[in-house]
């Protein structure tokens, strides 16, 4: 099982490996849900975590607010995606919204492709997905060939717990392609009673370690 921590310093990398993450997910501006760090900071963090054997994720976001990204948004993204790609990142973070808050597939598609060889993750704007969307947004995913969807399974602020029930429907309809990541509210002293209501592979959060 991995455990995927969210870090925004390199104290933070070094505290959440020494504490038994499996995985880092790298952001700056967590006040604001993560934005994409800087270019110095990706490289120090993915020099500590290849040494040490664990994988690194980074987010993909040029700024606060909502996930309905205008031309110089995704341009900026695009531009951030092709300077990293020269470090050793195992993973690009992000995810991209419709005026109609469906699944920006072009948008999404422009960026995965872009960011290949490097695996790319859908990350909780899925959440904003009105949930009878929410499938065939899965499915989009599945199709673009993402590796992952980190989803709280409900509106933000809910309890993980009592979200179970989608999360496992997504993982069902998941069909083995995508790997689906519980996240938002998971912590260290919980994320044994969530595994024994149902079996994830992956957990995510700020304080799983």
């Amino acid at each position: 099982m991995i455990k995927e921590a969210v870090v925004e310093t390199i104290q933070q990398v070094e505290e959440a490996i020494a504490n038994g993450a499996n995985r880092i997910e790298l952001c700056d501006n967590l006040a604001v849900g993560g934005t994409t760090p800087s270019y110095g900071m990706i490289e120090i963090a993915a020099e500590i975590c290849h040494l040490n054997h664990v994988e690194l994720a980074v987010m993909i976001r040029p700024r606060g607010g909502n996930f309905v990204y205008s031309l110089y948004d995704i341009e900026i993204m695009q531009r951030d995606i092709k300077a990293l790609k020269s470090l050793n990142v195992d993973y690009f973070v992000f995810g991209c919204l419709t005026e109609d808050y469906t699944l920006n597939e072009w948008q999404m598609k422009t960026l995965k492709q872009l960011a290949a060889p490097v695996q790319s993750v859908c990350h909780m704007a899925f959440d904003e997905i009105h949930q009878r969307g929410q499938i065939k947004a899965l499915h989009q995913l599945i199709d673009l060939g993402f590796t992952r969807l980190l989803t709280h399974g409900g509106p933000a602020g809910t309890n993980i717990f009592d979200n179970l029930n989608h999360l496992g429907k997504l993982v069902v309809n998941s069909g083995g392609k995508i790997e689906i990541m519980p996240g938002g509210g998971v912590t260290k002293d919980n994320v044994q009673s969530l595994l024994d209501a149902f079996p994830f592979q992956e957990v995510h959060g700020t304080k799983i370690v």
